[in-house]
């Protein structure tokens, strides 16, 4: 069975994005929501007490003389007032308007600097002095009860400034169907983004069943087109050894079927690993073995190359890892003989092995001509060559990288580059430990 590990992590994202976006779209018309509604009320409920001020202001305009004093009369005309420091009597009136005070509504006198002059109803200190003159805001009361508060001036004659008269009104059930909101809002959301991300992650499915199953199709193509490539490949080197060609003829043909061969041992290759085709039982890998069995393989490669090949090995510690030994060996040699390959005459390579937080670190150093730094995002992909024009003297197919890059990401690992032009390249490869056990 093919491996779906690209297109379940594909569909996971569209899945996460999908709720994402719907969850924030939510988020942002509820928060809009609250935001409108609030506003709303306040500027309906500032209306209501400037009207509700303005018939206390109608009837006290004629009887306010000095500022900051009531007087006698004005006093007699407003059943139920109370003074800072003296006990509040219950309104005593049949007048509808002053029966609102015993209904969640409030009204006091302030001096030109904010301070309580008198209440009426309740008690003057049931909020603080208004020192920053403040014309519309919500506070608590002694008894935590949420109210709006509305200031409005009061002019006697020659339009002089009296003081203020202070109006408000209990807001506790807005805040509390407020709160309510914040609490839908809360749970509801992120409720709804499960829901969506279920329904993404079905919807995500079906869109991509159809790349799944070209990916599908590829993959196969890929595998079939490097098995039946053999056969052919085969014949023509039964033919090249039976029959008397031309010894330059017999060494071109040659040539061009061991790249054949090489061509499809690395398609089929690459095709397995992306595919999970060849995915065999996990099984401890010794990291020094391996990297003493890869400079050992390749040791002749350097001295023909006149590369200097040497190699950094742990000897108090032995690194393992679980995977698939036969990638992993392959992995390495790939790495190496390009390092190889691309260093001059006289250069040197160093394979390097470390640990560092429970993954092992295998370092391939080289003084080649390095890679510009433009061509490294591509050097990756399948065919990409760096020097085009040297393909024929390494006599690499351009699928080695692109396998070592499958083959470290097949046991979760990272492959990381790092070169500069003409003073050699880095490739460095990041395993997970199984363990480390020491000699």
């Amino acid at each position: 069975m093919p491996n779906n590990s690209i297109f379940n992590n594909s569909r996971l994202k569209l899945a996460f994005t999908y709720a994402g976006v719907m969850g924030s779209t939510l988020l942002i018309c509820g928060c809009m929501a609250h935001i409108i509604m609030v506003q709303a009320f306040t500027r309906t409920v500032d209306r209501e007490l400037e009207v509700f001020g303005k018939v206390f202001e109608d009837k006290l305009k004629t009887e306010l003389k000095i500022p900051g004093e009531l007087s006698i009369t004005t006093q007699k005309s407003l059943p139920g007032i109370c003074f800072k420091q003296q006990p509040c009597l219950p309104i005593k009136s049949e007048s509808e308007l002053l029966g609102l005070l015993a209904e969640g509504y409030y009204l006091r006198f302030l001096t030109l600097s904010g301070e309580v002059i008198a209440a009426i109803g309740n008690n003057p200190d049931e909020f603080p002095p208004n020192l920053q003159i403040h014309h519309s805001y919500d506070i608590q009361n002694r008894n935590g009860e949420l109210y709006h508060l509305h200031l409005m001036p009061l002019k006697i004659k020659g339009n002089q400034l009296w003081g203020y008269l202070q109006v408000g009104r209990s807001i506790q059930r807005l805040n509390d169907y407020m709160n309510s909101l914040h609490w839908l809002l809360g749970l509801g959301v992120p409720f709804s983004m499960i829901l969506i991300g279920g329904a993404g992650w079905w919807l995500a499915g079906l869109a991509m069943r159809p790349i799944e199953k070209s990916y599908q199709q590829l993959q196969k193509f890929t595998a079939d087109a490097a098995h039946e490539l053999r056969t052919p490949i085969t014949s023509l080197q039964t033919i090249v050894e039976t029959n008397s060609i031309n010894p330059e003829t017999q060494k071109a043909l040659e040539r061009q079927i061991k790249r054949l061969v090489i061509l499809t041992q690395d398609l089929l290759l690459l095709s397995r690993v992306e595919s999970g085709l060849q995915e065999a039982k996990l099984q401890e890998i010794c990291l020094n073995d391996l990297v003493a069995d890869v400079e050992e393989e390749l040791m002749p490669v350097a001295m023909n190359a006149q590369v200097l090949l040497s190699s950094n090995i742990p000897i108090e510690s032995y690194l393992y890892i679980q995977g698939n030994e036969g990638q992993i060996y392959r992995m390495l040699l790939n790495l190496v003989s390009n390092a190889i390959k691309y260093t001059p005459e006289s250069g040197e390579v160093i394979i390097n092995l470390t640990t560092n937080d429970h993954q092992g670190l295998i370092t391939i150093k080289d003084t080649g001509i390095g890679i510009p730094t433009s061509d490294i995002p591509h050097i990756f992909n399948r065919f990409y060559r760096v020097h085009a024009d040297r393909s024929r003297h390494t006599g690499g197919s351009g699928l080695g990288l692109a396998i070592a890059l499958a083959i470290v990401q097949n046991h979760k690992g990272k492959l990381e580059v790092q070169s500069d032009v003409n003073n050699g390249s880095t490739f460095t490869v990041i395993l997970p430990l199984f363990s480390k056990v020491n000699s």
